[in-house]
């Protein structure tokens, strides 16, 4: 994600970065369609492919692009809901919505638009804020933005999934293993009693997270958990980490067709390429890459190293 325009002025050197990330995702993009259309003339149905897209505010002021971004994704994918991730259709493209923090903004601005369009989403709540300014986000939100009251939450119409971002949003690869434990045990808990409804689905916090809280979300019962790397939805169905696309409503339009497409795919391997010559390059250095990243060792050696943690 990136700060609310106004809120954290974009540097020249951010907005390079951007840039050369759109040419890049183009590029693969061409390709990867270009692979598509000759499996085709080869008579082979391409495979099904899916993008989690992620939020965080909405702000009214945005509120007809977020309208416009939706529109997007019911014309040129298949919208569905985060349970729906284990039967994508083959030879076609899917996207889930997804919401981090559970703020305002999103009831008010997101969740209408959502409904007139009949898309699905899932809402990430941290559960011992409701009512209260995330002071996680003050540095990148609208001063008046707030998180959700509890009604506010348990009035969401039955479109609107709800699933845990923790208790109080802390970072879970760096809190000792009985914090991490409370944060995702009780968070659920305390979800499943205010909705009176289960609650499977875990956000990481940062999309921060190591085999042990892997190990903590399995037991307490999640079905699936959620970070933050740019993949697409895994082939394999019993995966259990989900990368998601960081997406806002202020992202240039080509920018989020292509997100949406999962043209950005391509960045966790470029992440881990230049780690794997930084290492090589300078193999005594202290890899501050792999300790700003919170990628598990065991199972998430498959998807990859964060390259970064984002809100």
């Amino acid at each position: 994600m990136s700060a609310t325009p106004g809120i954290v002025k974009a540097s020249a050197a951010g907005s390079i970065r951007r840039t050369i990330k759109l040419g890049i995702s183009i590029a693969y993009f061409v390709l990867r369609s270009g692979w598509d259309g000759l499996r085709r003339l080869l008579g082979k149905r391409p495979d099904a492919t899916g993008v989690v897209l992620y939020y965080h505010s909405v702000p009214h002021l945005y509120r007809s692009q977020f309208e416009e971004q939706m529109r997007l994704v019911a014309k040129h994918a298949r919208p569905v809901a985060l349970t729906d991730l284990s039967n994508l259709p083959a030879g076609g493209h899917s996207v889930a919505i997804t919401f981090d923090d559970a703020l305002e903004s999103v009831a008010e601005n997101a969740v209408p638009v959502l409904l007139q369009l009949n898309i699905s989403a899932t809402i990430f709540a941290v559960t011992d804020v409701l009512g209260t300014t995330p002071e996680w986000g003050k540095w990148y939100y609208s001063p008046d933005e707030r998180v959700m009251s509890a009604e506010q939450l348990r009035g969401l119409p039955e479109l609107i999934r709800i699933g845990s971002h923790s208790l109080t949003h802390p970072d879970l690869a760096v809190v000792s293993a009985e914090v991490a434990a409370q944060e995702i045990i009780h968070s659920r808990e305390k979800l499943e009693a205010l909705l009176h409804r289960p609650v499977t689905l875990f956000g990481f916090p940062y999309g921060s997270f190591n085999a042990s809280t892997l190990r903590l979300c399995r037991d307490a019962g999640y079905a699936r958990v959620f970070t933050t790397d740019p993949t697409l939805v895994p082939k394999d169905a019993s995966e259990f980490v989900v990368g998601r696309v960081a997406v806002d409503p202020w992202d240039w339009r080509l920018e989020f067709r292509l997100k949406m497409l999962g043209a950005y795919s391509w960045l966790p391997r470029a992440g881990a390429a230049k780690l794997k010559l930084k290492q090589m390059i300078s193999p005594k250095r202290p890899n501050f890459e792999a300790s700003e990243c919170s990628e598990p060792r065991d199972e998430a050696d498959r998807l990859r190293a964060h390259p970064t943690a984002r809100p």
